[in-house]
């Protein structure tokens, strides 16, 4: 069993924690003292991280979820709610990335990046509170981004759906301080992951860049830390958004950029 820890004894869903911001976060909250109940609709590393988790002393599971899809992610939260007897946090972590010209886009990506992104956030959301209210304890951690904040090419469906993130978060944390449930969310700006991989990759040709490395240096030159975030950084506030440190704030879109976006 762990023995200490700022999350000590909080038992935490993660969706989308197969890679990337998810793992990190994961393996942020075991070192502390969280157990976790891992979900994500890939599943092929999330035995490997729940055993990770575990030599922290903690338990650890997974179970494989479509956020989409409220039958599964309400499944799911039973199962973490039978596990632990309680969910104490959610971090909804669950996003993907599609870029396309707006004259270009095909209704069924615009509508699958907003089912994954905006219902997916919602809808487990919705089923962790419905077991957070009767308890009147809670905290929900939202995974936006700073394109919530501005606007950019090539990635409007992207774009709205974290604005839209950003109001479920602030809409939610109006509705569940009554309940002592705390909601705010996280606005990343590049972090170095294999989804920010991709991104260069589709975005590269688009914009006229011959590869993918002279738009990511490209794109540093419009950061005045000059670097990009780590997964490790996000999961940081993470922890200390989930933990009793932050019962003061809810509500909040916290940007973590390196100065790409100051607001």
């Amino acid at each position: 069993m762990a023995t200490g820890g700022r999350l000590m004894g909080k038992s935490t869903v993660i969706t989308g924690a197969n890679q990337g911001i998810g793992r990190a976060i994961a393996l942020a909250f075991a070192a502390q003292g969280a157990d976790l109940f891992l979900t994500d609709i890939k599943t092929e590393r999330l035995e490997e991280l729940a055993q990770a988790a575990r030599r922290h002393g903690n338990e650890a599971e997974w179970r494989q979820a479509d956020v989409t899809r409220a039958g599964e992610i309400d499944a799911t939260m039973a199962a973490a709610e039978a596990k632990f007897g309680k969910i104490d946090i959610l971090v909804n972590n669950a996003g993907i990335w599609h870029s396309e010209a707006v004259l270009d886009y095909r209704e069924e990506d615009w509508s699958r990046v907003m089912a994954v992104n905006v219902t997916g956030t919602f809808l487990a959301s919705q089923a962790a509170l419905r077991r957070m209210v009767p308890r009147r304890s809670g905290k929900l951690v939202n995974l936006a981004s700073i394109a919530g904040k501005q606007g950019s090419k090539f990635a409007a469906a992207y774009i709205v759906s974290k604005h839209a993130v950003i109001g479920l978060t602030r809409a939610m944390a109006s509705e569940m301080a009554e309940h002592g449930i705390n909601v705010n969310a996280i606005c990343p700006g590049l972090v170095d992951t294999d989804m920010f991989d991709g991104l260069l990759d589709d975005l590269a040709g688009r914009m006229d860049f011959q590869e993918p490395e002279r738009l990511r240096h490209a794109m540093l030159k419009g950061v005045p830390l000059g670097r990009m975030i780590q997964p490790e950084e996000i999961a940081s506030l993470a922890v200390y958004l989930a933990s009793e440190e932050s019962d003061g704030m809810t509500g909040q879109a916290l940007t973590l950029s390196g100065g790409r976006l100051m607001a």
